[in-house]
């Protein structure tokens, strides 16, 4: 069974040679197939159906940018953050917002093929414990 899985990995590089959908997902925390197009893989991020099971409103800062730990730019500000993955169609960027005590407010992503500037808001489940 392994060299079957790596037999699929090698063949999905050949879409997909530097991020995979699959990193994206595990930092959310959504269900998204390596095997979609990128199309698709966009058309199903920014749907009103996905919601990161990983990532909760008002979540600590410390524990949202260790979801992202495997994007490959990683920008810091004092109120935001963007983590950066890139495809063959171009960067995919998460901007995640957070308030004055550190808590993350709102996530948008952005690509060159979402026509809104600021980018599509993933919509946030609030923090049970909160």
């Amino acid at each position: 069974m392994k060299a079957i899985d790596h037999l699929f990995h090698f063949f999905l590089r050949f879409r997909y040679p530097v991020s995979l959908p699959g990193d994206i997902a595990n930092a959310l925390g959504v269900d998204v197939s390596n095997f979609l197009t990128f199309d698709e893989f966009v058309t199903q991020l920014t749907s009103a159906n996905c919601r990161p099971t990983k990532l909760t409103k008002f979540m600590p800062r410390a524990r949202v940018e260790k979801a992202f730990c495997g994007a490959l730019r990683k920008e810091h500000f004092k109120e935001k953050t963007i983590f950066s993955y890139y495809f063959s169609e171009g960067w995919m960027e998460f901007v995640l917002l957070f308030d004055e005590q550190s808590r993350l407010r709102r996530i948008y992503i952005q690509h060159k093929l979402i026509e809104k500037e600021e980018g599509v808001e993933i919509p946030l489940n609030r923090d049970p414990e909160i």
